[in-house]
């Protein structure tokens, strides 16, 4: 565990009012609520938790393991596994058991998933050039995408779409271009189409595709080293635990701060708050 932050001892803290000020009631108040909230072990008791780090090399690694989790459950690619998961935050347990819950249906539509079985048009037998809705140049059938949902636009329409919604921080789910439609996009399509143009933009894309599996998920955070040693944490049971990243940096997974037991978050918080208030009243 960390080192713990030296709490003021009695004779510190009168010392401190007799040189600078009185600790106000609402300070009072505070610190009795620290003891107090010790002395009656109210504080998040972490019960039991498995951690394991994830490098930079092994994040792909450990994404994978749970995509193929659901792939295999579902029947379904890569590209709807990962709509799916990034949608229920990475939690292959609750997919489970929401599929027992909700059925498939209700599941996929929730998350933006949408497969028509039936496309509305055939592009590899068509011959006539198609006019695209959205900016109505009329296309040859080889220029022409169409998404899972069914919709289909002009390639041209698709990556500026895309672009957009990269640069704007959306790459984990872009939707569908009709209106109306909250299908999301397939990260393929997405990848083949904006790499032809920009393959900075196509190379962000991946980057985020591959953190969403840190950013998005509540049982991984990225260690809160600084510098940033790159490591991600990983923990199955409580997230009210205090753990070690290989770096050194020992650290709560639930709030991020230097390990703080037995303090629960909350009070360790209200604690540091005093000390700051504090601290700029004596300045």
């Amino acid at each position: 565990m960390a080192d713990d932050v030296d709490s003021p001892s009695s004779s510190e803290v009168e010392g401190t009012e007799d040189r600078y000020f009185y600790l106000s009631d609402q300070e009072d108040d505070i610190a009795e609520n620290v003891l107090q909230d010790l002395e009656d072990g109210q504080q998040e008791d972490c019960s039991w938790s498995v951690s394991s780090v994830i490098t930079k090399e092994s994040l792909l690694a450990a994404q994978k393991v749970d995509l193929r989790k659901v792939m295999e459950l579902l029947a379904l690619s890569e590209h709807n596994a990962r709509t799916l998961l990034i949608h229920y935050r990475w939690d292959v347990e609750r997919v489970f058991e929401l599929l027992e819950q909700k059925g498939k249906d209700r599941l996929f539509s929730e998350a933006g998933l949408t497969i028509v079985e039936n496309k509305m048009i055939d592009l590899s037998s068509c011959c006539d050039p198609f006019t695209c809705s959205i900016c109505f140049e009329e296309v040859s059938p080889t220029a022409v995408t169409e998404m899972d949902c069914g919709h289909y636009y002009c390639n041209e329409c698709w990556t500026e779409h895309f672009i957009v919604k990269i640069n704007d921080g959306q790459s984990r789910r872009i939707r569908c271009m009709a209106p109306k439609c909250n299908a999301i996009c397939d990260e393929a399509i997405v990848r083949s189409l904006v790499s032809t143009r920009h393959p900075d933009i196509a190379d962000r894309f991946e980057r985020f595709l591959l953190e969403s599996y840190i950013e998005d998920n509540n049982k991984v955070k990225w260690c809160p080293s600084v510098p940033h040693c790159g490591n991600a944490i990983r923990v199955v049971g409580d997230i009210y635990c205090e753990l070690e990243c290989i770096c050194g940096k020992q650290f709560c997974f639930s709030c991020l701060s230097e390990a703080h037991s037995p303090c629960s978050c909350i009070m360790w918080e209200r604690w540091k708050k005093k000390c700051h208030d504090e601290s700029e009243t004596v300045n």
